[in-house]
């Protein structure tokens, strides 16, 4: 809801940036954190990483050490290039993908004569 109430403040231009900014904040926040998606943890003898559903783009399932797991595939180099990969798995992890990306929306806020 906040996506589309972001969307219609994007187009109406009645809004200031504080607004964009903080919706920008709140979508990004619940695709990080809790958006429905698959876990995506790296399991042994799966290639395509554990199917169960998680909590947000960066938390994983209901097994504890899958959090870890997922967390350190964003600190660790090498494994970056498999947690990017997970984020366009399927229809469900491209459109939370997608939402996050609202941050650059509360970045074009910021920059003064841009938000047109």
């Amino acid at each position: 809801m906040a996506g589309a109430l972001l969307i219609a403040v994007w187009i109406n231009e009645a809004a200031g940036p504080t607004v964009i900014i903080s919706l920008s904040a709140l979508v990004l926040l619940w695709s990080f954190f809790q958006a429905p998606v698959a876990c995506g943890a790296p399991v042994r003898g799966r290639t395509d990483g554990c199917r169960n559903n998680a909590t947000g783009i960066l938390m994983g399932c209901h097994i504890h050490q899958h959090r870890w797991q997922k967390l350190k595939m964003l600190i660790l180099r090498r494994r970056v290039r498999e947690f990017c990969s997970g984020l366009f798995s399927d229809g469900k992890a491209t459109l939370v993908t997608l939402a996050a990306g609202s941050f650059l929306s509360g970045l074009v806020a910021l920059i003064p004569g841009v938000a047109v």
